[in-house]
């Protein structure tokens, strides 16, 4: 019987950021008999597959007690199961926390992580740590590890894109109509959810059409920018605070709106850029790695310095566009996609493995 251990941060189809954790463990399971999870939150886990088992920390433990049971959890899985390999998703800590164990077990270890990286110093020697105790680390593009200097000669790093659900999220547009604006992301500073909403009220579609944002803060620190965005724009009626939904319903809230804006810096590779590209939004961007996903000759047209200033610009401009340009980077952009499907995800990782 052929297992894999996956050791994440949640699992959770309400989550709007993480919720897409789900789609990744069910197309694990349709390559292996039984997929066993470790979570370090609990979560709505009703939609993983019956093949999918969840064991979860309990929220309320505090953090030693937390270290404590993540152990004896893994400890007792991998006596007991004889694993492929470990896959651990976005989390340092599982990552050390198993390393022992792994080794002790002879069981290879693979860790996926997309980010810029964090700022505190502890959690930069957790995350270089658990690169070097990793057999082999993956993520999405080719600036989203954070040192990626370090390894990039060592056959250990490995650029494999994302995993979408290309398939649900495809739309063809034949005929594009410019709508309303998006902002799909993690309420967070480092976002610029801010600089983003400036942006799009000072351009020219910034009286007539509406912006919804669309996601939910995840720590104290995001929860009290969340709230001063709110009450800063408390009097601009077309601006629609939507909150954290379900991943699974997200397609519904995009459906009716042409335009995404997402204001990450270099070392992101945000999903939500990916999903709306799928859906057919246009999207305007700062962060060069999604170059690739648009003809080169519209790059410029779409992507800002980061400013709310560069983005306004970059808005009231989109209008100089003809509908076959549009559709041609609709197409085009799409057609990059397919290829970072969640369909193909498990065979991108085993390559690797």
């Amino acid at each position: 019987m052929k297992k894999v251990l996956v050791l994440n941060i949640s699992t959770d189809s309400k989550n709007t950021s993480l919720g897409f954790a789900i789609s990744w463990l069910n197309a694990f399971a349709k390559k292996f008999d039984e997929v066993h999870v470790v979570s370090l939150s609990k979560g709505n886990d009703d939609d993983v597959d019956k093949n999918v088992i969840v064991s979860s920390i309990d929220s309320e433990l505090g953090r030693i007690a937390k270290v404590i049971n993540l152990f004896k959890i893994i400890n007792k899985l991998t006596k007991s199961n004889k694993y492929e390999f470990c896959l651990s998703h976005m989390s340092s800590l599982m990552v050390i926390i198993s390393s022992l164990i792994l080794k002790i077990r002879k069981i290879k270890s693979i860790f996926w992580y997309t980010h810029k990286g964090p700022t505190d110093s502890l959690k930069k020697i957790y995350l270089l740590k658990a690169a070097i105790y990793s057999n082999k680390i993956i993520t999405a593009s080719k600036n989203s590890f954070p040192y990626k200097k370090l390894f990039n000669n060592k056959n250990k790093l490995y650029v494999i894109g994302h995993a979408i659900k290309f398939d649900e999220f495809y739309r063809k547009i034949d005929n594009f109509n410019a709508k309303d604006f998006a902002i799909v992301s993690r309420i967070s500073e480092s976002k610029k959810i801010d600089e983003s909403i400036l942006g799009f009220l000072n351009s020219e579609y910034g009286s007539s059409h509406e912006l919804s944002i669309i996601g939910g803060p995840l720590s104290s620190k995001d929860e009290e920018y969340f709230e001063g965005l709110k009450l800063k724009y408390a009097s601009n009626e077309n601006i629609k605070f939507l909150g954290s939904i379900p991943h699974k319903n997200l397609i519904n809230k995009i459906s009716n709106l042409s335009f995404h804006i997402n204001n990450t810096e270099q070392g992101f590779f945000d999903k939500s850029v990916l999903e709306t590209m799928s859906h057919g939004l246009i999207n305007f961007y700062s962060n060069s790695d999604y170059d690739e996903l648009l003809p080169e000759k519209y790059i410029d047209i779409f992507k800002f310095d980061g400013t709310s200033e560069s983005l306004s610009n970059k808005i009231s401009n989109i209008g100089n566009l003809k509908k076959h340009e549009i559709n041609e980077i609709i197409n085009y952009s799409q057609s990059k996609l397919e290829k970072q499907s969640v369909n193909n995800l498990v065979e991108r990782v085993l390559a690797i493995i």
